[in-house]
This record gives structure tokens, sequence and C-alpha cells, in this order.
């Protein structure tokens, strides 16, 4: 069957991406998606992010990285969505922009101000459904909904607390284009249910007869007649399908797939490519370089007693809670687990935020670490990395996964800052009012002290915060290495774009999924003709100041 546009993956970015082109220009829409539907009860309720990220959930595929020389040959699991609304239907939720210098970055590196932070809140505000916010910053009648957490545990609260006594000061609101501070996280929920990128923008259409969703499939490779691409090739239940597109080919995958998918198509380094056998398209350098992610550092603690959520999952707090949940919607299943966050920079209190603070009322889960107990841990997320990682191919089989590099710690400064950022959790814990609750530091342990040792620690620990981004970044003409134009079209061919993830040049300094959506929404008004103006800015002014 023909369609006028075939999107290659109903994550964050192909659920906007199909949406739009539907409703709004009554296109024919061919949608697939390598996971299943969203129908679990796991996925509605906002803890079932825990259940299914730390348990064997169908709708996660785990991306095992190769070996990391730079965690002293370590392997790493990387968790990414694997169901209709992709991330957004199994992360935990947080709703955040990053700041006004990070898509100035995207500006510099472009030449367009439409991906600037004044060109993008357009698009923020049209999607939001805040339930507290409502001006310059923010939409309160969009469709992704936008709530306070209905639950908070009191360490949460206490953490926000201390964190203030450290000279932090207190946010009311971390998506107005600043990030310093420390406060209450917003979540893509509504009435104590998780509100993702299906439920928001999908779930709407899927009655449409000019959408077609087909879930359980894997696209292999996009048909081209010359440089112009037509089509995909796709695998459901053994059977090989061809189905074509009168107007564009939109890829949405991810950081992973959206890269080997275009190398499978003969879109990527060419010396790579003849390695696998195939045949070189484009000779695009940049594919699958360029891959960013936030790791983090955690300290894990035990407490004096219940401050957290250690044991609402069993027995009869299991009971009551779910009792409580099904009654009013609210309760410990209400919560994302982490209701709180704060954003600081250690070496310039002033500066730009590099790190990104979490409380979890949990001691965080590690094999060499003892039995979990009432506990707590502190994270730090590393939010402006400066190790580079790359996606490559491990053969030209489109049913093998891609060979996933992070190459976090690379980098000198990420390790400084995140051994800082260690120092930092535990003069944080040793501040009041969380200093009274602490048992005692579990992880790493108060016997690791010195730099080398806190090393050692990060190496073996640090893990990925589910933020890759950048594999087919996009930038200027005369950019050897990047992938798209700034318009998202595929370099070296026609009728190909790619709309998630993987666009982005430089990593937002926060959680990343509000972005995507904003960028696939920018997306379909730049391939229709309809983008948004915004502000006239000096690329050189900017530059200077980032």
């Amino acid at each position: 069957m023909d369609y006028d546009y075939i999107v290659v993956g109903a994550g964050s970015a192909g659920c906007v991406t199909a949406s739009r082109l539907v409703r709004e220009h009554q296109a024919r829409v061919l949608l697939i998606e390598t996971g299943p539907p969203a129908k679990s009860a796991l996925i509605r309720m906002p803890a079932g992010t825990f259940k299914m990220l730390f348990g064997g959930s169908p709708f996660i595929k785990r991306y095992v990285s190769s070996s990391q020389p730079s965690l002293d040959g370590r392997t790493v699991t990387i968790p990414q969505g694997n169901v209709v609304g992709g991330g957004s239907s199994v992360n935990a939720m947080a709703y955040t922009r990053g700041s006004r210098a990070d898509y100035e970055r995207w500006f510099t590196a472009t030449g367009d101000s439409g991906w600037s932070w004044h060109g993008l809140l357009p698009y923020f505000k049209k999607q939001e459904g805040n339930q507290r916010f409502d001006n310059v910053a923010h939409g309160s009648d969009g469709p992704l909904k936008v709530s306070d957490s209905l639950y908070t545990v009191e360490v949460a609260d206490r953490f926000v607390r201390a964190m203030q006594r450290q000279g932090v000061p207190f946010s009311p609101d971390f998506n107005a284009g600043s990030l310093r501070g420390v406060g209450y996280m917003q979540t893509t929920t509504y009435n104590g249910q998780r509100c993702s990128a299906a439920d928001a923008f999908l779930n709407p259409v899927l009655d449409n007869p000019k959408l077609s969703l087909i879930t359980g499939a894997q696209v292999e490779r996009v048909l081209f007649e010359g440089d112009l691409a037509v089509g995909v090739e796709y695998r459901i239940r053994g059977k090989l399908v061809q189905a074509r597109a009168s107007g564009e080919v939109i890829l949405c995958a991810g950081a992973f797939a959206t890269p080997k998918l275009l190398m499978l198509s003969g879109i990527g380094p060419a010396e790579h490519l003849r390695e696998h056998g195939l045949n070189v398209r484009v000779d695009s350098p940049g594919v699958g370089e360029n891959l960013q992610d936030h790791n983090v550092a955690v300290v894990s603690m035990s407490t004096h007693g219940q401050y957290g959520y250690f044991g609402e999952d069993r027995g009869f707090r299991a009971l009551r809670n779910a009792l409580q949940y099904a009654a009013f919607r609210n309760g410990p299943i209400a919560s994302n687990g982490a209701e709180t966050m704060a954003f600081v920079n250690l070496v310039e209190p002033d500066g730009e935020p590099d790190l990104q603070l979490y409380c979890v009322g949990v001691m965080w889960p590690d094999p060499q670490g003892p039995k979990p107990t009432y506990g707590m841990t502190l994270m730090a997320n590393l939010v402006r990395p400066r190790s580079r990682g790359t996606v490559r191919l491990k053969s030209s089989m489109p049913s093998d996964d891609t060979v996933v590099s992070p190459n976090w710690l690379q980098d000198v400064s990420d390790r400084d800052r995140l051994i800082g950022a260690i120092r930092y959790l535990r003069r944080l814990a040793s501040t009041e009012p969380l200093a009274s609750i602490i048992n005692e530091e579990v992880g790493p342990g108060l016997s690791v002290q010195s730099d080398d040792e806190l090393l050692d620690y990060l190496k073996r620990t640090t893990d990925s915060n589910y933020h890759p981004v950048g594999t087919c970044r996009m930038g200027r003409d005369g950019d050897p290495m990047s992938v798209l134009t700034p318009d998202l079209k595929v370099k070296g061919v026609t009728g190909l774009r790619v709309f998630d993830a993987s666009m982005m040049p430089h990593i937002i300094s926060s959680n990343t999924n509000a972005t995507v959506m904003a960028v696939a929404d920018r997306g379909v008004d730049v391939m229709m003709g309809q983008a948004r103006s915004s502000p006239n800015l000096d690329s050189t002014a900017v530059a200077a100041r980032v």
C-alpha cells in the first residue's frame, strides 16, 4: 500500500509526527513500531517505571555496550523504550526542557534561529497542559499533561531543605530557561497517571482511517529510487514487506536505531559500510558518531527508619497502597520515586549548571553492595558531558543490535566533575535535616576516600540516565561531520528526514523527552513549510556567550 508519509518508530517523536500529519494535514501515514502497544497497567501507574526498569519488561530494550576501556573493560547496559510511546511510556516522567544556553549551542551549530530557546518555546507551550503554570513560559491547554507529584516521601523534603542550607536557592520552575536551584519536579502525569506521547498525541488519532499503525515490525532498510527515498522495507512475523511513500520517510527510531537504519541503507562512514559488505550510497562519516549520554554517580545510604519507599511494594503495605491508588489515584504508586531535583555547578556556583542531582527514596541496586533496607540514594547526573561515543554496525544483518560504545569518563574533566560530585553528595548527606536520619554510607562506603579510589568506584558503578542523543546530528552545510541539514533532511539524499534525539548536535542539560517532542513538532512545521518564526538572533553574539 502507498502512503503520503512513513514514520519509523512510534516513540515520543513518532507519536507527535504521525499525529500532526494525520490530524492537521490529512495525510495518509504509516507508523511502524518494533515494540508492542502500550496497554499494560504498569505503564499507566507512575511507580510502574521501577518495575519495568529493574524487571524483565518487554517494553524496554536493553542495549549492551562493547567493552569500555574508559571503564577498565566493563560493559554497560542502556535501556530504551520498546513500546508505543517509546521512552515516554517507560521513563520516570520528568518534565524538563534544558536551559537557554543549550539551545544557543544548537543555534550556533546550525545557524538556524528556529533551534534557539525562543524558536522552540512556542512548541513547548503549545504541547503543554500544565496544571500549575500558565504564563510566558508555559501552556495549560495542550494535550501533554504536566503536574506536580501527588505524593512525596519525607526524604525528598529533607533533601530540598538540606540543599538550601548548602546555599542552593529554591527554584519553583526548572522550565523557564534557567536551571540553577533545587525544587520539586513536575512530571508528565495527570490525576495520578502517566501521560505519555501516545496518550497525548497518538491515541486521539488512532481511529482515523488515514493512520496505519503497525507494531511488532522491524524496519530493515529505506528504499530509494536514485537519491530519492520512496519507502521502507520491514519484517513482521517473519514476512518481508515493502511500503512506499509519495511524500517523505521520517526516521524517529532513536539514537541507536536511527543511525543503524541509515547505515543499513547505505548512508554512513564508507569504510565501515564496506567492512560489512554494504553498498555506499552516501559517505556520511558523522553517522553513528557524537554519541552523548548523561551518566551518573551515586551515593547510597541506609537510614534509621522508613523515610522513603523501601518495603512499600510488599505485603500489607503493597495492598494498602494498591487500594489507595485504585480509590484515589494517589499514594506511593502515584509517585515516580524521585520527586525532587537540583541543578548545580560545583566549580562555578553562579555558572551554567553541569550536574543534575536527584534524591531517590531507596538504596540504589548494587550487586556488590549490602542487602537493601531502609535507605536513600543521592545521585549526580553529568548533564554536560565532554566524552563522546559511537554507534556501529555489528553486521549487515538487521536483526543484530548495534555496537554501542558510550565512552563515559573518557574525558578527564568528566571524571573530575563526578568525583567532585560524590564529595559534594557526602557533604550534603552530613547536612541537616538529612544527617540525623542516615545510618551509614553503603556505596561507595566511607573507606573509599582518595581520588583514585573514587574513580575506581565510578568505573564500576556509573550508569546511564537513559538519554542517548546526537548520533545523526544536524549542522551547517560546510560541516563534514553533520548528518542532517538544519531542516532535518539527511544530507546526500532527498525525501528522508530524522526527527528524533539523534539530531541533537549537543545534549541538553536535563531530561530529554520534552525536547524530543518539541523537536518533532517543529520538524513537521519545517517539512510542511509552516515553521514558526523566531526572533532574529546574532549567531556571533550567541557563540560568544556559549
